[in-house]
């Protein structure tokens, strides 16, 4: 790879001093990387905590430091255990040796990781999550038209129409290219590229067997910084400590040291705090869906790239498809729908939802349920939680239609919305230790939850469901249902979800 003579460095609130390698420099003067500074890392929570109006710019360039950071780590560790054994002599036949050459991570491929963390973000769109798990979903349940689609998906179109515009050869080949893609999104038949047999750099950037990744280590800390949050986890540490072992017969993973377990566990609970505390606040989670409504609703009207021919424009929710489209759809389409011209009666709807934002009139929490199951099936991975909320509106809905003898009006159900809200820490409602590799005196160990039992929580994961009113003004029809609601104070469900209780942990004050 071709030597280069100099670096960029920045000042970085969380970090300090990140320096970046020229090709990251190259990726980061584009327009589709600069698009990152106009959406907010945390969506919503700036309506609570007025100082995360931090952005996905200043998170992707993090993420791609400690890539970076952790990555030298290891390098470092493995080319010392081997000048280690070379030294002493250690016996050994071929097929060690070309094991020892084939774990050794050379410069380019550090390179590869740190872009991987550089551009992991590319596809994300307003508001961050609340675009691809909020509205695309809606979106897409109302228009069979639009393909399935995350924002992951949109980070690999973005990251290939950034190397069609750039000169990139003199530093990385096609080859590594696919090897970056993969290292951002795992294929959904396994990894392909030749470096598959490096499982330990597959855990860097997007980590799918523990979820222990910079990505989640940068904005633990950056959210944290930013939203006033105490934490206790040390990332810097957790890179000093990390080493490659091998688990089973040519499986290498990334690993910690067994004793390090109550600081992996402490980075578990950041992760459940600023859940908890800030991106499903009972605030957020109402501004959130208000915006998600008025996307919905002027979704047809705002089409991208804006002042082109109409023939070549694409509406919001299909702009994911074309990334010379997508690369304008920011936070900015906020204030876009305030200046869409017409008395569209949807757009009409779309501005006063957001006129009630800038004042505050936010929906109302008419009150939540905490889930206690019965029966041991839960809310399944593979259950989209579009069809959760349907379930569980549904069996809300039946159970108020029983108490009222059929009295409600049906016309009334769309001023109300239900949302599923999910805590846990990180696997579940399986203990997060469960899946990291440990090792003690470099040989891989597996994690004994028995050794400090006593240390975690009864339970890893909580459920609620959440009742949302979305009226200005009450009708007595809406007093009826949220009296029902409020008074169900226990109630025995069941459905294709399972066999669960609903036990009121609050509701709304009566001079809400």
């Amino acid at each position: 790879m071709k030597t280069l003579k100099r670096k960029t460095i920045i000042n970085d609130p969380v970090w300090g001093p990140i320096e970046l390698h020229p090709l990251c420099v190259i990726i980061i003067n584009t327009p589709y990387l600069q698009r990152l500074r106009y959406i907010k890392q945390m969506g919503g929570c700036c309506y609570v905590y007025p100082g995360a109006i931090h952005d996905r710019f200043q998170h992707s360039i993090g993420t791609s430091y400690l890539a970076g950071k952790l990555c030298r780590e290891l390098q470092k560790k493995i080319d010392e255990t081997i000048k280690w054994k070379k030294k002493i002599n250690e016996s050994k036949d071929i097929k060690d040796e070309i094991k020892e050459i084939d774990l050794m991570i050379t410069e380019k491929e550090v390179l590869c990781v740190e872009i991987a963390g550089l551009c992991h973000d590319l596809g994300h769109g307003p508001f961050s999550h609340l675009f691809d798990f909020r509205f695309y979903r809606e979106a897409r349940e109302m228009n069979s038209d639009l393909v399935e689609w995350e924002h992951e998906d949109g980070s690999l179109s973005m990251l290939d129409t950034i190397f069609e515009n750039i000169t990139f050869k003199d530093f990385i080949d096609e080859d590594d290219i696919g090897f970056i893609k993969e290292l951002i999104k795992r294929p959904s038949g396994g990894y392909t590229t030749k470096k598959r047999n490096k499982h330990f750099l597959f855990e860097i950037v997007a980590n799918h067997l523990n979820s222990i990744d910079v990505d989640k280590w940068d904005y633990f800390s950056r959210d944290c910084h930013m939203l006033g949050l105490h934490h206790n986890f040390q990332c810097e540490r957790t890179i000093k400590l990390a080493k490659v072992v091998e688990h089973e017969p040519g499986e290498w993973h990334i690993s910690f040291p067994k004793a390090e377990w109550f600081n992996l566990f402490d980075m578990f609970y950041t992760r459940f705090t600023i859940h908890r505390q800030a991106c499903q606040h009972r605030v957020v989670t109402a501004v959130e869906m208000m915006i998600k409504d008025a996307l919905l609703k002027a979704d047809r009207k705002l089409m991208f790239p804006p002042n082109v021919d109409v023939g070549e424009q694409k509406c919001l929710s299909q702009s994911v498809q074309d990334m010379d489209a997508y690369l304008w759809v920011t936070d900015d389409v906020f204030h876009r729908i305030r200046t869409l011209p017409g008395n569209d009666s949807e757009v009409v709807e779309a501005k006063k939802i957001l006129e009630r934002i800038d004042c505050r009139d936010f929906y109302k929490l008419i009150g939540e349920k905490k889930v206690t199951w019965s029966t041991p099936k839960k809310f399944e991975n593979t259950i989209e939680e579009s069809k959760e909320k349907e379930e569980a509106l549904t069996l809300l809905t039946n159970w108020i239609k029983d108490e009222q003898h059929g009295q409600l009006q049906e016309n009334r159900f769309h001023l109300f919305e239900t949302r599923i809200l999910k805590f846990h820490y990180g696997n579940g409602d399986k203990n997060p230790l469960d899946t990291v590799k440990f090792y003690e005196k470099d040989q891989g160990v597996d994690f004994t939850q028995e050794e400090c039992s006593n240390m975690f929580p009864s339970k890893f994961e909580q459920i609620y469901i959440q009742l949302f009113w979305k009226g200005t003004k009450l009708e007595e029809p809406d007093k009826r249902i949220i009296k029902s609601f409020e008074e169900m104070e226990r109630h025995n469900c069941s459905g294709n979800m399972g066999s669960f209780e609903l036990v009121t942990t609050r509701t709304r004050k009566k001079d809400a």
